[in-house]
């Protein structure tokens, strides 16, 4: 195996928010949002709240979100052009002037979006009828990190077809991407990139056990490694120091990423790791 450190990728290092119901990916998807730009945000049950008092597209009910979400509240939303939707949201607890556009992005204006510190919403279509929201943060070559408020889902790579269209992110169903919602407002935020930290590995090239080293202290954090297709193939849990053993196992030759996460939050974005 060779592993090669670094590769300069464009990522945003943005929080997990896992939706709290099963109609609720649209507040999990704000408030990875509002996180990001260091707004102090509420729980996702008072966004779902402030929703129901103003969406007039459906009637969310009489009863609190924070108090019984299921009597109304757990609902689907709009990504934009509705009161009440994810655009309303954003202005109304951030401030953030944002507009939606009925088609994908391009690789080229993802890449735009990620030097300029703007997240992105993408609505994926389903096949089987409605539709899911997950948060775009990140590119690296034909590759898009998302976050998927998903139950079990969360943070994601997947080649831009499959952004595009494919099966997966909680179903089996095949996803559309059809519209987006993008950050307007000109915003500055202090945790985009954890590609610059100092990353090592050794041996190099190694054929069956490497020792990755990260110069921040860690703390039960998660190692995950994807393949080329964005599929997760290993998992390391509770690393604590500053170094983790990685053993290729039954690992075949290919390009691996790897992604450290911390606290629900990315503090290591994904490296590439060519096996020969």
């Amino acid at each position: 195996m060779i592993l090669i450190f670094p590769v300069k990728a464009q990522v945003l290092n943005v929080g997990n928010n896992e939706q709290w119901f099963n109609q609720w990916c649209w507040a999990g998807c704000s408030k990875t949002i509002l996180d990001y730009y260091g707004f102090v945000t509420p729980q996702q049950c008072d966004i779902a709240e402030w929703v129901r008092t103003t969406a007039t597209f459906h009637n969310f009910g009489s009863v609190n979100c924070c108090v019984n979400a299921s009597l109304g509240c757990n609902y689907w939303n709009y990504n934009y052009g509705y009161a009440g939707s994810i655009q309303d949201i954003l202005v109304h607890f951030g401030g953030l002037q944002n507009s939606g556009i009925a088609r994908s992005l391009t690789m080229a204006e993802i890449t735009t979006e990620m030097q300029n510190n703007r997240l992105f919403v993408i609505r994926w279509g389903w096949s089987t009828g409605g539709g899911h929201f997950v948060v775009g943060h990140g590119i690296s070559f034909s590759y898009i990190y998302f976050m998927n408020p998903w139950f079990g889902e969360g943070f994601k790579v997947g080649l831009y077809s499959y952004m595009l269209s494919g099966v997966g992110g909680g179903t089996t169903a095949t996803h559309t991407w059809t519209h987006t919602n993008r950050i307007t407002s000109i915003v500055t935020a202090d945790n985009d990139l954890s590609n610059e930290k100092a990353i090592s590995a050794y041996p190099n090239p190694f054929f069956s056990e490497t020792t990755i080293h990260s110069d921040k202290n860690l703390n039960d954090a998660t190692m995950v490694v994807y393949n080329a297709f964005g599929q997760e193939v290993k998992q390391i849990e509770n690393i604590n120091g500053q170094s983790v053993a990685f053993h290729r196992d039954n690992l075949p030759t290919g390009l691996y990423f790897i992604r450290l996460t911390q606290d629900n939050q990315v503090i290591m974005n994904d490296r590439l790791i060519i096996a020969d």
